[in-house]
């Protein structure tokens, strides 16, 4: 099964999604700022990861997404955000090195279809 990698200041956001991706059999790490994500990320090497856009400083996760794909520039990254379809139009998702962009919350149907 594939390895997600979750990186979200927001705890409930974190539970609530490896809590429907573990159901399904995937191995789930998570990370609650950009720098623990980046640490996690070198360490476990996911397949998908699903990054808050906004954490510590309104940019974390452009930043935090252009330095995991200078680690591995094939792994699917999807930028979280609660502002997603207002962020996806403002922010060029794909130049910013995201895969596409989700809006929380997420149904568990729609998580599941982007991961698989």
């Amino acid at each position: 099964m594939k390895k997600v990698l979750i990186v979200d200041d927001d705890q409930d956001v974190v539970v609530s999604l490896k809590a429907i991706l573990a159901s399904k059999g995937y191995t789930v790490y998570e990370a609650y700022s950009g720098k623990e994500g980046i640490e996690v990320f070198k360490n476990v090497k996911p397949d998908v990861v699903l990054l808050d856009l906004m954490m510590e400083q309104v940019d974390t996760g452009i930043t935090v997404c252009k330095q995991m794909r200078a680690e591995n520039a094939n792994v699917k990254i999807y930028m979280l955000s609660a502002v997603g379809d207002e962020a996806a139009s403002t922010i060029d998702v794909a130049k910013a090195g995201f895969n596409g962009a989700i809006s929380k919350p997420i149904s568990p149907d729609e998580l599941l279809r982007l991961v698989e």
